[in-house]
């Protein structure tokens, strides 16, 4: 039998679900009064003959009003994003347009073909649920910032009409590939910075509006001076992200085939893996890189196998591991002409900019995890549960703020002023150096950087490396590391 807290928290929940389907209804109507202002005019037939940005501006206001009022009288809290902006997206998705006008009525009010093509892709796909309609005159101030996996991306202050804070925003154009990233982004992650399409007025491009990632990427993040997240912790947190990140995208079956910094971007203290124009089906991957005889990627992220068309999930947590020793190295590598130029031969591997090493300071089981994720054979690295399984343990168990040995941080200064030397010396030989970002490699022209993977490999499966007595973490050696790297 019920208790009557019980019974109260299910009358709270029964009132609040009924509050909030009041107010679906309430935005409903005043998506049909003015469609033009949603950018609906070619689905929903317009109900007033003059439709004005001022009426509805104050109709929403009213609503707004309305809304509080009717939750203050029943008792429960209003929440303005859950109860409010929630409910708008919800109502302008696909999937509730199409419910409501028809699917190929919705397909069929977008105007340019190809967006056309692209919605009936998400249709198909099974995607409706999570894309929201933005109509193009909620965007202002479009600024080019680049260029993510081919296509361009613009910043944008987006001001919705339900909500009258403006918001800045990105947007990225749509093209086939495009379609892939959706596609699996969705399937993996419930986008969580993708939120929804838009169609450019003026050239009829379709293009995913994105949540604005206001730290930059990860390389961005660990070029920063003075040096930033020297601290064990905040370090571990991250790892655990992306490590999520990956095991949320194999679960799935799907490889990403081209992790790396640039493509890991970092919004609001937290971390999304992104761009999955080359994402395949892992059960695809490794035809898909032998059929072709080449890869999209970035070196030296590339594992070793990749060279002999063979490319599974192992190859994604390779290149995890190449970010996991970046992340105590905070190395930045350049380049990669200086790898295809073939005037690397020459030169010693442990002289080498592009050289991986172990790091001085670091307790023995983060070395061990960067390791095993790089193992030269792919059946010895963990896999991405694997990666959080271990670590979760002594995440858990750090301290809010854990330094690093200061030897850590003189090993980065020497590093940097490596590459910077380098960058100086090849750019009077070779003139302007080429950014270092993804690349296409044929298969016979990829360069090899195994020689300057310089680190203490165990060559056997990584539960039995992560399971010795060595590499236990217990509260006596984790003091003595604290102690260690604070008096160093």
């Amino acid at each position: 039998m019920m208790d009557e807290s019980e019974i109260d928290r299910i009358y709270s929940q029964q009132l609040h679900d009924e509050l909030q389907s009041q107010t679906k209804t309430a935005v409903t109507q005043l998506i049909e009064l003015y469609p033009e202002i949603f950018g609906l005019d070619r689905l929903i037939a317009p109900k007033n003959q003059y439709i004005q940005q001022q009426n509805l501006n104050e109709a929403i206001a009213q609503t707004v009003r309305d809304t509080c009022l009717a939750y203050i009288e029943s008792g429960v809290d209003f929440d303005h994003a859950l109860d409010w902006v929630l409910v708008w997206r919800q109502q302008l998705s696909f999937k509730l347009l199409g419910e409501k006008y028809g699917q190929e009525q919705v397909i069929a009010s977008i105007g340019h073909p190809r967006a056309r093509k692209a919605v009936q892709h998400i249709y198909q796909e099974g995607l409706d649920k999570y894309m929201q309609w933005f109509p193009w005159s909620w965007f202002s101030r479009m600024q080019f910032i680049g260029a993510g996996g081919f296509s361009a991306v613009y910043s944008v202050t987006m001001t919705p009409a339900y909500d009258f804070q403006p918001v800045k925003m990105a947007l990225k154009i749509v093209d086939d590939k495009i379609l892939n990233e959706i596609s699996v982004q969705s399937r993996a992650f419930l986008p969580l910075l993708f939120q929804g399409l838009t169609v450019c007025e003026t050239t009829g491009d379709l293009m995913m509006v994105m949540k604005f990632s206001n730290d930059g990427n990860l390389e961005d993040h660990m070029a920063q001076l003075p040096l930033g997240d020297l601290d064990l912790k905040t370090i571990t947190g991250t790892i655990l992200r992306l490590a999520a990140n990956l095991a949320d995208l194999h679960k799935v079956g799907i490889c990403h085939r081209n992790v790396h910094p640039r493509n890991i971007v970092c919004t609001d203290s937290d971390y999304f893996l992104v761009d999955y124009r080359f994402a395949t089906p892992a059960r695809e991957s490794s035809s898909v890189t032998a059929i072709t005889k080449a890869v999209y990627g970035r070196l030296p992220y590339v594992a070793p196998e990749v060279r002999q068309g063979v490319y599974t999930e192992k190859s994604d947590i390779y290149s995890l591991g190449v970010i996991i020793w970046q992340l105590v190295s905070k190395v930045i590598f350049p380049s990669s002409d200086v790898l295809l130029d073939g005037n690397h031969k020459n030169g010693a591997p442990e002289d080498h900019v592009y050289r991986v090493e172990p790091v001085p300071g670091l307790p023995e089981w983060y070395q061990r995890l960067y390791v095993a994720c790089m193992e030269p054979r792919p059946e010895n690295r963990p896999n991405a549960n694997d990666i959080c399984t271990a670590l979760q343990p002594i995440h858990d168990v750090l301290e809010f703020s854990v330094p690093l040995d200061r030897r850590v941080t003189g090993y980065i200064v020497a590093r940097r002023a490596e590459v910077a030397d380098h960058l100086r010396t090849y750019a009077k030989v070779k003139g302007t150096i080429s950014d270092s970002t993804t690349r296409l490699y044929t298969l016979s022209s990829l360069p090899s950087t195994q020689s300057f993977i310089l680190l203490p490999f165990e060559s056997q499966p990584f539960n039995t490396v992560w399971n010795s007595n060595s590499c236990v973490l217990d509260t006596f050696s984790l003091s003595a590391y604290i102690d260690t790297s604070s008096s160093s």
